[in-house]
């Protein structure tokens, strides 16, 4: 098995931004997210459809959230959504994928 590695960092507004799209293929294995806004952006996550703010996985600022099948606990394959509180939210990801 071959295993895919991930780091980036993303821009995220006030409208949703699709920070990690669904898995066709292979299995995410680990998925870590950071709130990387300086300015006190609350930045919301949500799997599936598009997130509104405040409803879903809420991150203050300098905030993580990670799943991990080391923590016996299959990480989702769907789409990952963020959504800011305010203008110039950042978030950085981290996410292996074996296919």
């Amino acid at each position: 098995m071959a295993e895919n590695i991930r780091n980036a960092t993303i821009a995220v507004g006030t409208s949703p931004v699709l920070v990690a799209p669904q898995l066709l293929e292979g299995q995410r294995t680990t998925i870590a997210i950071t709130n990387t806004s300086t300015a006190g952006q609350i930045i919301t996550l949500s799997w599936g459809e598009e997130t509104i703010a405040g409803i879903g996985i809420v991150l203050s600022a300098y905030g993580s959230w990670s799943e991990s099948v080391d923590a016996v606990f299959i990480p989702s394959n769907m789409n990952i959504w963020a959504v800011s509180s305010a203008i110039d939210g950042s978030i950085s990801i981290q996410e292996r994928i074996r296919s």
